[in-house]
């Protein structure tokens, strides 16, 4: 509390002293009227006198306020300086009352002037209470200065006016004392607020950079603990994939079934955390193109139709031929995330995907008859792990991270996403996507058959030998001719020993030895410049996404999804047949 009065009472020293030379101004031009004004009723030497001091302490005063500023003194020292402003003012009061004084001395009888000194007076100690005189001691010291000695003049000196003149300059008096005190109330009031506000804001930047802080830490911690958490997952997607497909007898099948179930909703809910984490990182870059919704809406209808007709619902995905432009694949990210959302939450009735064209862009709408989101409830359903209705944390029911990934992806996109909703009624999503050229849509290229895997040659670099075992089995399932080692130097060796070079070397990120996978790749590709590169990591980190991306590796999070890597071990087949 000692500090802050201090520096209260530091700025308002510093206040009036940054006001001296507009005040002295004001000053002095008043003091040029009022020359004028006595210049016929007084004695001209005394009035050039006084004229001179007035300009001599008007003078110093500017040296001072100069001497003020060069010395940019501390809060403690604010003491000797509020010393030497109280001084400083109130000589200049002193003249004015000096002057108010010699005006009752000589004019007796006419009380024009002495009231025209204390009027002035007045006025120009209002004038600097907010300002040169905003320090209560300062103040007080140019209005003591200046009505003791008119006062003392009109008691020693009575007149014909000499009741009338007294109680009005007591008067003048109280009044500017009074005016002085609420103003010193409004300037301390508003530094203190001033000051109370630049403590707050630096709270907030501390605030702020302590949550800076405790995200990086998140995903520094997403990016080490994903890793372990990953490698038991991974390997139990691929051995289920490889179970499931190698079972016949229907009761194992059952099991197995409901294993992979089991795997694959823990492997789904990593992987939205892993996608929250790569928005929240900024590593995702849209891939903007020109191509017909029609494309993503087929999708949305040959991968959800057997979903909704198991729960006895309608799926409707309304054609239409027109262009978009966006990311296709960061698009149809967002409407499977809203319809399996619809899907979740309508239990009966059905969901409706259509378009709507306007000259603001094509409108994609997702309708359901579900239950409906309370208006309270808009804004929350956007957080991660924001549920309705699903207290237990039902996993049947998702995990509360879809429409947190469709908010930031469309945000990422600069897409529109409206919301609509009745409840008991259903619910409406909106997004708005911008017109794209049909002269810039680019012509798919036809699918790679299953078949085409037979015989191609992938070498695997996996440290986690349940990794590298699960990989053999999926790969040899496959009909892919499959090696596997555990570091660099193993595979050096294999290497040396394949008869042919492989098509598609799958490395690790992390690795021992020194190496990482992507070094490993730049390596076997500087031996074999043809071979095709696939990255599995666990690590959300940005830099990790970034050496990728600049090294024209492909790359894959863990858990992958083996259809994932089906499709994109064909489509490197198909593309580069041998190294």
């Amino acid at each position: 509390m000692e500090s802050r009065a201090l520096q209260v009472q530091h700025e308002l020293i510093a206040l009036g002293f940054r006001a001296y030379p507009r005040a002295l101004l004001t000053m002095l031009g008043f003091a040029v009227i009022t020359v004028g004004f006595f210049w016929k009723a007084f004695d001209h030497r005394l009035l050039l006198a006084w004229m001179a001091i007035f300009v001599v302490v008007g003078i110093a005063r500017l040296a001072l306020a100069r001497a003020f500023k060069r010395a940019q003194p501390l809060p403690e020292d604010s003491g000797r300086w509020l010393r030497r402003s109280a001084m400083a003012t109130g000589a200049t009061g002193l003249l004015w009352g000096a002057l108010g004084a010699v005006a009752i001395t000589l004019a007796p009888t006419d009380a024009i002037y002495p009231m025209w000194a204390a009027c002035l007076v007045v006025l120009l100690t209002v004038l600097g209470a907010q300002t040169t005189a905003a320090h209560p001691w300062v103040y007080r010291a140019f209005l003591f200065c200046a009505f003791v000695p008119i006062i003392t003049a009109s008691i020693v000196l009575p007149g014909n006016s000499y009741s009338a003149r007294l109680a009005a300059e007591i008067l003048l008096f109280i009044s500017a004392w009074l005016v002085g005190l609420s103003g010193n109330r409004f300037m301390v009031d508003s530094i203190r607020m001033r000051y109370e506000n630049v403590e707050l804001l630096r709270d907030l930047e501390r605030q702020k950079d302590e949550l800076d802080r405790a995200n990086a830490a998140k995903t520094r911690f997403l990016a080490a603990a994903s890793h372990d958490l990953r490698q038991p997952m991974q390997a139990l997607v691929l051995l289920v994939e490889s179970l499931k497909e190698r079972v016949r007898q229907p009761e194992n099948q059952r099991l197995a079934e409901g294993i992979h179930a089991t795997i694959e909703s823990m492997s789904s809910l990593l992987n939205e955390i892993l996608d929250i984490s790569r928005l929240d990182a900024g590593t995702v870059s849209p891939q903007t193109a020109s191509f017909p919704v029609a494309s993503v809406l087929d999708r949305l209808r040959a991968g959800y139709t057997l979903a909704a007709a198991r729960k006895d619902l309608a799926l409707r995905v309304r054609d239409d031929d027109c262009i978009v432009k966006t990311d296709p694949v960061l698009l149809y990210r967002i409407l499977v995330n809203l319809v399996e959302n619809a899907l979740r939450y309508t239990h009966e009735g059905g969901v409706l995907v259509a378009c709507r064209r306007r000259a603001d862009g094509l409108w994609i709408e997702v309708w359901d008859t579900g239950v409906g989101i309370p208006a309270d409830q808009h804004e929350a359903i956007f957080a991660e792990f924001h549920q309705l209705g699903n207290p237990h944390r039902d996993r049947e029911r998702g995990f509360g991270l879809g429409l947190a990934i469709v908010q930031r992806t469309a945000r990422l996109l600069g897409l529109e996403l409206q919301l609509r909703s009745r409840v008991s009624r259903g619910t409406v999503f909106r997004l708005r996507v911008p017109y794209g050229a049909a002269s810039e849509v680019r012509r798919p290229e036809p699918a790679t058959p299953v078949e085409a895997l037979e015989g191609c040659r992938v070498v695997v670099v996996e440290d986690d030998r349940e990794i590298r075992t699960a990989m053999t089995l999926l790969l040899e399932g496959w009909r892919c001719e499959a090696h596997a080692v555990g570091d660099g130097r193993e595979l050096d060796a294999l290497l040396a020993r394949l008869p042919e070079p492989p098509h598609v070397l799958v490395a690790d990120y992390r690795l021992p030895g020194g190496e990482d996978g992507i070094e490993i790749v730049a390596r076997v590709r500087a031996r074999y410049p043809g071979i095709a590169g696939i990255l599995l990591s666990g690590d959300v980190s940005p830099g990790v996404l970034r050496a990728a991306r600049e090294a024209g590796i492909e790359m894959l999070h863990k858990p992958l999804r083996p259809a994932r890597l089906r499709a994109l071990l064909g489509a490197m087949r198909a593309e580069a047949p041998a190294a």
